[in-house]
């Protein structure tokens, strides 16, 4: 699942014609603002609020997170948020390759999370049979599919199954307004723009759903 620009580092420009610009810039000591003195410059890293900017634009404007977009807003409600966690950014000249988290702020309780999110997995037919359409009722379809299941494929049965209790687990008792984990090790290359910062996202090795349907 696809689960996403600031401004770019600015130098100080040290004024002069084209032929004298290596001088006035010795003379002047003309460095990357934010180079201490006598230190040697080095690249001047996005701040988290930047690189959450970007991974932000990325996430709603990629067509490929369409899936995405409507499965954490069926999760979090439709004013539910995601929230970025930078751990780690490493320079890529000239981009730099971001490691992070994710978590969803919910904007409805968990316990509505979960029956909007197993109703969306109940076909058409067989939703317009169910009388019991609590979350409650979606529960007792999903471990009768999961019955089901084992007389064809104990392994998908298993999962559903494993899926159902790690979800309940991690949005049931939580109310609005609280952040439930998503995903972590996600990683992304962050690139200087014209307008800020662009992201885009990597395949991670490392790469761990943690209360996402399996």
């Amino acid at each position: 699942m696809r689960l996403f620009r600031s401004a770019r580092p600015v130098l100080r420009r040290c004024t002069g014609t084209a032929l004298v610009l290596g001088t006035l810039a010795a003379l002047s000591g003309c460095d990357p603002v934010g180079t201490p003195p006598g230190r040697a410059a080095g690249p001047a890293y996005p701040e988290d609020e930047q690189i959450t900017k970007a991974l932000q634009e990325d996430y709603a404007q990629d067509p490929s997170s369409a899936q995405a977009r409507d499965l954490v807003r069926r999760l979090g409600g439709d004013q539910g948020t995601l929230q970025y966690a930078v751990r780690r950014v490493v320079y890529r000249q000239p981009a730099y390759e971001v490691h992070y988290d994710v978590a969803l702020k919910l904007a409805q309780d968990g316990a509505e999370s979960l029956r909007a999110l197993y109703a969306s997995m109940v076909p058409a037919p067989e939703d317009a049979k169910l009388q019991d359409k609590s979350l409650a009722g979606y529960e007792q379809w999903l471990a009768a599919q999961a019955q089901a299941l084992e007389k064809t494929d104990k392994a998908q049965a298993a999962a559903l199954r494993r899926s159902v209790e790690t979800l309940g687990k991690c949005y049931r008792e939580r109310k609005s307004g609280e952040t439930v984990d998503l995903m972590g090790g996600l990683r992304a290359l962050v690139s200087p723009a014209r307008d800020g910062f662009y992201a885009e996202k990597l395949e991670s090795p490392r790469l761990q759903l943690v209360c996402l349907p399996a």
